[in-house]
C-alpha cells in the first residue's frame, strides 16, 4: 500500500468516526495516528498502530476506557 493509499485510509477512518477522532498517516513513523476530539483526561488521548485494523482496536479500547458512549450519546 502506498503512502497516498494510507492517507486515504486515514481520512476514511476519520470520516467513519464522525469527528470524534483526528486520524493521520505518519509517513515518517510508518504508523496511523488517532487523536481523541472528545473530553478525555488531561493530556488527551493518542493511539497509534501500523495497520488500520489495529488502529480501530486501539481506538475502541480507548473509547471504552474513557466512557465515549456516554459522552457521544448520553448513555452507556
Amino acid at each position: 500500500m502506498s503512502d497516498e493509499e494510507r492517507h486515504r485510509a486515514a481520512a476514511h477512518v476519520q470520516w467513519q468516526k464522525q469527528g470524534a477522532w483526528l486520524v493521520l498517516w505518519g509517513a515518517y513513523t510508518r504508523r496511523f495516528w488517532a487523536f481523541a476530539c472528545w473530553p478525555v483526561p488531561e493530556g488527551g488521548e493518542v493511539v497509534s498502530a501500523p495497520t488500520v485494523g489495529e488502529l480501530y482496536t486501539r481506538m475502541r479500547d480507548s473509547e471504552r476506557r474513557h466512557d465515549f458512549m456516554t459522552w457521544r450519546y448520553g448513555r452507556r
